[in-house]
Protein backbone atom coordinates (compact mmCIF):
# COMPACT_ATOMS: atom_id res chain seq x y z
CA UNK A 1 0.00 0.00 0.00
CA UNK A 2 1.11 3.52 -0.69
CA UNK A 3 0.23 6.21 1.24
CA UNK A 4 0.57 10.34 0.56
CA UNK A 5 -0.78 13.05 3.05
CA UNK A 6 -2.88 15.85 0.76
CA UNK A 7 -3.26 18.43 3.30
CA UNK A 8 -5.42 16.74 5.88
CA UNK A 9 -6.60 14.04 3.79
CA UNK A 10 -4.98 10.47 3.08
CA UNK A 11 -4.89 9.11 0.38
CA UNK A 12 -4.40 5.35 0.03
CA UNK A 13 -3.24 3.36 -2.71
CA UNK A 14 -3.69 -0.11 -1.99
CA UNK A 15 -2.36 -3.17 -4.75
CA UNK A 16 -5.92 -4.41 -5.57
CA UNK A 17 -6.79 -1.13 -7.67
CA UNK A 18 -2.96 -1.59 -9.27
CA UNK A 19 -3.98 -5.46 -10.23
CA UNK A 20 -7.90 -4.13 -11.39
CA UNK A 21 -6.40 -1.21 -13.64
CA UNK A 22 -3.62 -3.52 -14.87
CA UNK A 23 -6.08 -6.65 -15.41
CA UNK A 24 -8.49 -3.63 -17.16
CA UNK A 25 -5.43 -2.52 -19.58
CA UNK A 26 -4.56 -6.35 -20.75
CA UNK A 27 -7.29 -8.02 -21.10
CA UNK A 28 -10.30 -5.28 -21.80
CA UNK A 29 -10.26 -5.67 -25.81
CA UNK A 30 -13.72 -3.89 -25.95
CA UNK A 31 -13.08 -0.81 -23.99
CA UNK A 32 -15.77 -1.34 -21.73
CA UNK A 33 -13.97 -2.23 -18.87
CA UNK A 34 -11.69 1.30 -19.38
CA UNK A 35 -14.63 3.60 -19.96
CA UNK A 36 -16.54 2.12 -16.81
CA UNK A 37 -13.41 3.02 -14.89
CA UNK A 38 -13.50 6.75 -16.25
CA UNK A 39 -17.22 6.67 -15.06
CA UNK A 40 -16.13 5.33 -11.72
CA UNK A 41 -13.62 8.53 -11.71
CA UNK A 42 -15.96 10.63 -12.38
CA UNK A 43 -18.82 9.77 -10.30
CA UNK A 44 -16.61 10.14 -7.08
CA UNK A 45 -15.00 12.69 -8.38
CA UNK A 46 -18.43 14.22 -8.12
CA UNK A 47 -19.27 14.06 -4.47
CA UNK A 48 -15.61 14.92 -3.94
CA UNK A 49 -16.27 18.08 -5.20
CA UNK A 50 -19.63 18.26 -3.61
CA UNK A 51 -18.02 17.70 -0.26
CA UNK A 52 -15.48 20.41 -0.90
CA UNK A 53 -18.33 22.83 -1.83
CA UNK A 54 -20.34 21.87 1.22
CA UNK A 55 -17.24 22.44 3.53
CA UNK A 56 -17.28 18.54 4.55
CA UNK A 57 -13.47 17.42 4.10
CA UNK A 58 -12.75 14.48 3.31
CA UNK A 59 -9.84 12.93 5.66
CA UNK A 60 -9.20 9.69 3.60
CA UNK A 61 -9.65 8.87 -0.41
CA UNK A 62 -9.15 5.01 -0.68
CA UNK A 63 -8.46 3.56 -4.36
CA UNK A 64 -8.76 -0.55 -3.40
CA UNK A 65 -9.90 -3.26 -5.52
CA UNK A 66 -13.75 -2.83 -5.20
CA UNK A 67 -13.13 0.99 -6.29
CA UNK A 68 -12.69 4.43 -4.80
CA UNK A 69 -13.89 5.00 -0.87
CA UNK A 70 -14.10 7.98 0.60
CA UNK A 71 -14.20 8.55 3.91
CA UNK A 72 -15.33 11.97 5.36
CA UNK A 73 -14.75 14.38 8.70
CA UNK A 74 -17.20 13.67 11.45
CA UNK A 75 -19.48 16.10 11.62
CA UNK A 76 -21.82 17.40 14.86
CA UNK A 77 -25.20 17.84 14.63
CA UNK A 78 -27.51 17.01 12.12
CA UNK A 79 -26.36 17.59 8.10
CA UNK A 80 -28.58 15.63 6.41
CA UNK A 81 -29.21 18.23 3.57
CA UNK A 82 -25.65 17.85 2.84
CA UNK A 83 -25.31 14.22 3.05
CA UNK A 84 -28.31 14.37 0.62
CA UNK A 85 -26.44 16.34 -1.86
CA UNK A 86 -23.34 14.62 -1.36
CA UNK A 87 -24.48 11.31 -1.93
CA UNK A 88 -26.49 12.38 -5.41
CA UNK A 89 -23.42 14.56 -6.56
CA UNK A 90 -21.90 11.24 -7.89
CA UNK A 91 -24.66 10.13 -10.00
CA UNK A 92 -24.98 13.35 -11.37
CA UNK A 93 -21.31 13.85 -12.03
CA UNK A 94 -22.32 10.54 -14.71
CA UNK A 95 -25.56 12.09 -15.69
CA UNK A 96 -23.83 15.01 -16.32
CA UNK A 97 -21.12 14.05 -18.64
CA UNK A 98 -23.88 11.88 -20.53
CA UNK A 99 -25.69 14.91 -21.39
CA UNK A 100 -22.07 16.27 -22.56
CA UNK A 101 -21.71 13.72 -24.50
CA UNK A 102 -25.38 12.83 -25.80
CA UNK A 103 -24.61 16.22 -28.69
CA UNK A 104 -21.37 14.36 -30.04
CA UNK A 105 -22.46 11.04 -30.88
CA UNK A 106 -25.87 12.37 -32.42
CA UNK A 107 -24.14 14.05 -35.02
CA UNK A 108 -20.54 12.75 -34.94
CA UNK A 109 -20.88 9.50 -33.34
CA UNK A 110 -17.87 6.96 -32.60
CA UNK A 111 -17.45 3.83 -30.91
CA UNK A 112 -15.62 5.45 -27.88
CA UNK A 113 -18.59 8.36 -27.57
CA UNK A 114 -21.09 5.46 -27.01
CA UNK A 115 -19.25 3.31 -24.97
CA UNK A 116 -18.60 6.26 -22.52
CA UNK A 117 -22.36 7.03 -23.25
CA UNK A 118 -23.54 3.39 -22.35
CA UNK A 119 -21.35 2.94 -18.80
CA UNK A 120 -22.42 6.89 -17.60
CA UNK A 121 -25.69 6.26 -18.50
CA UNK A 122 -26.07 2.62 -16.53
CA UNK A 123 -23.38 4.06 -13.61
CA UNK A 124 -26.17 6.94 -12.81
CA UNK A 125 -28.88 4.19 -13.09
CA UNK A 126 -27.94 2.33 -10.78
CA UNK A 127 -26.66 4.50 -8.29
CA UNK A 128 -29.93 6.29 -7.84
CA UNK A 129 -31.53 2.97 -6.91
CA UNK A 130 -32.97 3.19 -3.19
CA UNK A 131 -31.12 0.68 -1.94
CA UNK A 132 -28.90 1.11 1.27
CA UNK A 133 -25.51 0.66 -0.22
CA UNK A 134 -25.78 2.76 -3.10
CA UNK A 135 -26.09 7.00 -3.57
CA UNK A 136 -29.82 6.53 -3.76
CA UNK A 137 -30.12 4.90 -0.87
CA UNK A 138 -27.97 7.14 1.19
CA UNK A 139 -29.80 10.28 0.11
CA UNK A 140 -33.33 8.19 0.89
CA UNK A 141 -32.12 7.87 4.41
CA UNK A 142 -30.60 11.09 4.90
CA UNK A 143 -33.94 12.40 3.77
CA UNK A 144 -35.88 10.29 6.20
CA UNK A 145 -33.69 11.16 8.70
CA UNK A 146 -35.10 14.29 8.74
CA UNK A 147 -38.14 13.82 9.50
CA UNK A 148 -38.04 10.35 11.36
CA UNK A 149 -36.23 9.24 14.11
CA UNK A 150 -32.94 7.77 13.21
CA UNK A 151 -34.14 3.94 13.87
CA UNK A 152 -36.90 4.36 12.33
CA UNK A 153 -35.35 6.06 9.19
CA UNK A 154 -32.62 2.81 9.40
CA UNK A 155 -35.55 0.14 9.27
CA UNK A 156 -37.93 1.95 6.48
CA UNK A 157 -34.59 2.55 4.70
CA UNK A 158 -33.64 -1.46 5.03
CA UNK A 159 -37.15 -2.60 3.80
CA UNK A 160 -37.39 -0.41 0.82
CA UNK A 161 -33.51 -1.20 0.34
CA UNK A 162 -35.26 -4.75 0.82
CA UNK A 163 -38.57 -4.39 -1.34
CA UNK A 164 -36.15 -2.72 -4.40
CA UNK A 165 -33.83 -5.83 -4.82
CA UNK A 166 -36.29 -8.68 -4.37
CA UNK A 167 -37.31 -8.30 -7.83
CA UNK A 168 -33.90 -7.37 -9.07
CA UNK A 169 -32.67 -10.42 -8.00
CA UNK A 170 -36.24 -12.30 -9.35
CA UNK A 171 -35.91 -10.49 -12.71
CA UNK A 172 -31.75 -11.58 -12.51
CA UNK A 173 -32.93 -15.11 -11.83
CA UNK A 174 -35.03 -15.79 -14.95
CA UNK A 175 -32.64 -13.70 -17.46
CA UNK A 176 -30.32 -16.34 -16.38
CA UNK A 177 -33.22 -19.15 -16.87
CA UNK A 178 -33.82 -17.61 -20.57
CA UNK A 179 -30.70 -17.13 -21.96
CA UNK A 180 -28.49 -19.66 -19.47
CA UNK A 181 -25.43 -17.09 -19.14
CA UNK A 182 -26.57 -14.24 -18.91
CA UNK A 183 -26.05 -14.17 -14.90
CA UNK A 184 -25.14 -10.38 -14.45
CA UNK A 185 -28.30 -9.07 -12.60
CA UNK A 186 -28.69 -11.94 -10.45
CA UNK A 187 -24.69 -11.45 -9.08
CA UNK A 188 -25.55 -7.61 -8.63
CA UNK A 189 -28.43 -8.19 -6.47
CA UNK A 190 -26.99 -11.10 -4.60
CA UNK A 191 -23.63 -8.52 -4.37
CA UNK A 192 -25.54 -5.52 -3.27
CA UNK A 193 -28.33 -7.94 -0.44
CA UNK A 194 -24.51 -9.00 1.07
CA UNK A 195 -23.25 -5.54 1.48
CA UNK A 196 -26.60 -4.31 3.18
CA UNK A 197 -25.82 -7.71 5.74
CA UNK A 198 -21.82 -6.74 6.24
CA UNK A 199 -21.76 -3.13 5.56
CA UNK A 200 -23.27 -0.45 7.41
CA UNK A 201 -22.86 3.46 7.51
CA UNK A 202 -22.09 5.85 4.16
CA UNK A 203 -20.78 4.81 0.90
CA UNK A 204 -19.44 7.36 -0.53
Amino acid sequence: MISIAVGRCRVEFHFGFAAAVTFLLLADKSGIGIAGAVAAILHEAGHLICMQWLGVPAIRVKFGLFGLEILEEKRSGEAYTADIFIALAGPFANLLVFLLLLPFQLFFPSSLCFRLLSVNAVLAAFHLLPVEPLDGGQALYAALCQRLPIHTAERLTSAISFLTLLPLGLLGFLVLLRSRYNFTLLLVSGYLMLLMLLKKGRYY
